[in-house]
Parts: C-alpha cells; sequence; structure tokens
C-alpha cells in the first residue's frame, strides 16, 4: 500500500509499470524511481543474489524485449549443448570452468542434427567448448581458426551477456542474436545489425545466415543487409593450438 507521501509523487508524474518479484504482480512506481532501477540494468539471471538487490525486476519499457531475446538466444544454444552432450567427455555443469577440448564423432550420427556433427577441426584441433554450440559448422570452423585473435568475452557480452552482467543505459541497442525456429538450424537465426558489423565475419561466404537475417527484417519492413556490411575476418595470429 503506497504512503500519503507516494501516493501524492505518483499523482504529480508519470508512472511506469514494473514487474514485482515479492508479490509476483504488475506495480507501478514514479517515472524517476524506475529510472533509478532501469539505469542499473540488474541481470536477468545475476551470478549471486545480493542483499539489498530491488524486488522490481526491470521497469517494463518499449525495450525490455532486448532482454528477452538474448534468454532467448540462450535458451537455444542450451538446447544445441544438450543435443550434442553425449559427444562430450566433459560434464555439462562445470561451473564457471573453460573447458579446452576435441570432440569425437558420435557412434550414432544419426542421433544429432546434421548441423552440430563435429567437423574434422573439432575433431582433431583443441578448442573451447563454447565453440560446439553454434549451429553451423563453417562458422565454428573460423572461430577456431580465428581463436586467439578475438575476445571471446566480448562476444559473448554481446550475445547474451546483458542476462548476467546487465546493461547500461547506453548500451540497450540490440547487438546479438535472435533464434526464430528450431537451434540446430542455422537459417532460423537472425543477426541483429550491430552484430553483423561487429561480428559478420563468423559467416563470410555464408548465404544462408544473411538470408535468414534479411527475411525477418523485411517482413518488419526493415532495409536488408548486404555482405559489404561484414567487417574483414580477423588474421590468425601466432598463437600454436594443440592438434592431435
Amino acid at each position: 500500500m503506497a504512503s500519503k507521501a507516494e501516493a501524492e509523487t505518483i499523482k504529480s508524474e508519470p508512472v511506469v509499470q514494473c514487474w514485482d518479484i515479492n508479490q509476483e504482480s504488475m506495480s507501478i512506481v514514479p517515472a524517476s524511481h524506475a529510472k533509478k532501477i532501469y539505469d542499473a540494468r540488474q541481470p536477468l539471471l545475476p551470478y549471486r543474489t545480493k542483499k539489498n538487490q530491488s524486488n522490481v525486476a526491470f521497469p517494463l519499457s518499449s525495450d525490455h524485449l532486448i532482454t528477452l531475446l538474448q534468454y532467448n538466444a540462450l535458451r537455444a544454444l542450451a538446447v544445441n549443448r544438450t543435443f550434442i552432450s553425449g559427444m562430450l567427455t566433459t560434464p555439462l555443469d562445470c561451473g564457471d570452468e573453460e573447458i579446452i577440448h576435441v570432440v569425437p564423432y558420435p557412434t550414432n550420427p544419426n542421433s544429432l542434427p546434421s548441423a552440430l556433427l563435429p567437423t574434422v577441426l573439432q575433431q582433431t584441433v583443441m578448442h573451447c567448448d563454447w565453440i560446439d554450440v553454434f549451429p553451423s559448422p563453417e562458422a565454428r570452423d573460423c572461430l577456431i581458426r580465428a581463436y586467439g585473435t578475438f575476445d571471446e568475452d566480448d562476444l559473448w557480452a554481446d550475445c547474451i551477456g546483458g542476462l548476467y552482467e546487465g546493461f547500461p543505459d547506453d548500451e540497450m541497442e540490440r547487438r546479438g542474436l535472435i533464434a526464430w525456429s528450431p537451434p540446430w538450424d542455422v537459417a532460423g537465426w537472425e543477426m541483429s545489425e550491430g552484430f553483423v558489423r561487429k561480428w559478420g565475419w563468423l559467416f563470410k561466404d555464408l548465404s544462408g545466415p544473411l538470408e535468414a537475417t534479411n527475411r525477418w527484417r523485411v517482413d518488419r519492413g526493415e532495409e536488408p543487409l548486404d555482405h559489404k556490411d561484414y567487417p574483414p575476418c580477423p588474421p590468425v595470429s601466432g598463437f600454436v593450438i594443440s592438434e592431435f
């Protein structure tokens, strides 16, 4: 129940709808209070619960879908991770530890979507396990070859980082991936414009991802993107990757 002072404040300025975690219901707060919460941009999936964390999840503004889209991408990649788990020698739940490994070819390849079957590079070159969940064999190979030339934390921050660290207010433009169809079907993934201009080299010379992206963009009345929007692929570094 709002106090008399709070009620007067609400009457004197615009209000914003929020989700109250404790009450599990919609709530309204003064816009000035909502802005403080929103600017803090609390994570949707925090690593640890803070004692002083607000019980208001986030104001339901027009761009709250950005976080939900990232959650959808995370869920899609998790599905792919579950699919390939039968090939892996490491458990699904490895905490925060990064796993460097090679992936053996499955004894029953028909049990996996063809796009998730390991490439020759995945089977022979030591690489980070997160690479294996990307639904494009060519993109996985490109990531393995380019390992050490890009900041992998930066890549994940663009894709799903806001779910864990939150977003500052000036970084709220869509910059990641959107999964519209089965997670293992690369044709059903859409790349945001910011992602294309920064990470498009992952799909260099591949028509499927760009065609799928443009199909969704055209449906929304947006201009299609072009291969010239891709940045150049990073040069292969001198980093030596172990190979069997």
